[in-house]
């Protein structure tokens, strides 16, 4: 029977990183230690990765429906189904095949780029499935969608591989409150239920002038009244005060790209908790 004193760190993290596109989200996936394989969903992921050690697969829909819809059921131009829902089932070959043929055993690190972009193509395929291929979904879609989703991110989330997502934010108001509360861009129930699945969700924020060069990285690590969705599973030991701690609430994951990525940023902090032995 095992006990849980024994357990000095979390053996392989589960990151849900979100954040507003620019905020760093993808990169920092470059600063994690070891072989890394990336699922590609969304078109601007290539810019962040390339250049550096990463395998990937990208799975774009080169063929979406472009006909007027109408929220008005049964209305909308007439058009073909496009190839847009076949980019799930083009990925889920893929994924299925990888699995059982072990191709992800050579990896320590697995992303999924991005989230909102995924659920996307999934929605694709429902819409396809239910005989409404470029329609607006009805309320009957968003069901299966999230059932997929869910399934997916629980396989995900089970395997022995390091796993990093990253998703964006939407800014909701509580009607009675009036406070703005940032949750994951994600249908329905998925907000609460997806963060449940993951052992670290950090938010990047991007702070400065671009065109000034003066750009640095931020990564919140705790939540607060707005970011209630944040959490972290890293402990360290602070070697003077002879205790374990965590993280600090904002951490600067700013890189320099002219120094070895894998000791910075996020990559920096996983090698700091591997430093634990309280």
């Amino acid at each position: 029977m095992k006990n849980a004193k024994d357990v000095k760190q979390t053996a392989t993290h589960k990151f849900l990183m979100l954040g507003p596109t620019g905020s760093g989200k993808t990169t920092q996936f470059l600063t994690l230690p070891g072989k890394k394989f990336a699922y590609l969903f969304d078109p601007n992921a290539k810019l962040s990765l390339r250049g550096h050690d990463v395998d990937y697969e990208e799975f774009l829909p080169s063929d979406v429906s472009l006909h007027a819809v109408s929220l008005t059921k049964g209305k909308g131009d007439p058009a073909a189904p496009g190839a847009a829902s076949g980019v799930y089932l083009d990925w889920e070959k893929d994924y299925q095949k990888k699995r059982d043929s072990g191709f992800f055993l050579d990896y320590k690190w697995l992303m999924v780029d991005s989230a909102t972009t995924f659920l996307d193509i999934v929605m694709d395929r429902i819409l396809t499935i239910n005989g409404r291929p470029g329609q607006w979904p009805n309320q009957d879609d968003y069901g299966p969608q999230m059932l997929t989703f869910t399934k997916i991110v629980r396989e995900l989330t089970a395997n022995n591989i390091g796993l990093y997502f990253t998703g964006h934010l939407q800014m909701d108001q509580n009607p009675a409150s009036k406070m703005w509360v940032a949750q994951p861009l994600m249908t329905g129930r998925l907000r609460e239920k997806i963060p449940l699945l993951f052992s670290d969700i950090f938010v990047t924020e991007a702070y400065g002038d671009a065109a000034l060069g003066s750009v640095s990285y931020n990564m919140r690590t705790a939540p607060d009244r707005t970011y209630q969705t944040v959490r972290s599973s890293f402990k360290g030991w602070d070697h003077a005060k002879k205790e374990v701690i965590g993280l600090d609430l904002i951490e600067d994951v700013t890189l320099n790209f002219h120094e070895p990525l894998e000791m910075q940023g996020l990559g920096k902090i996983l090698a700091w908790e591997k430093e634990y032995t309280g």
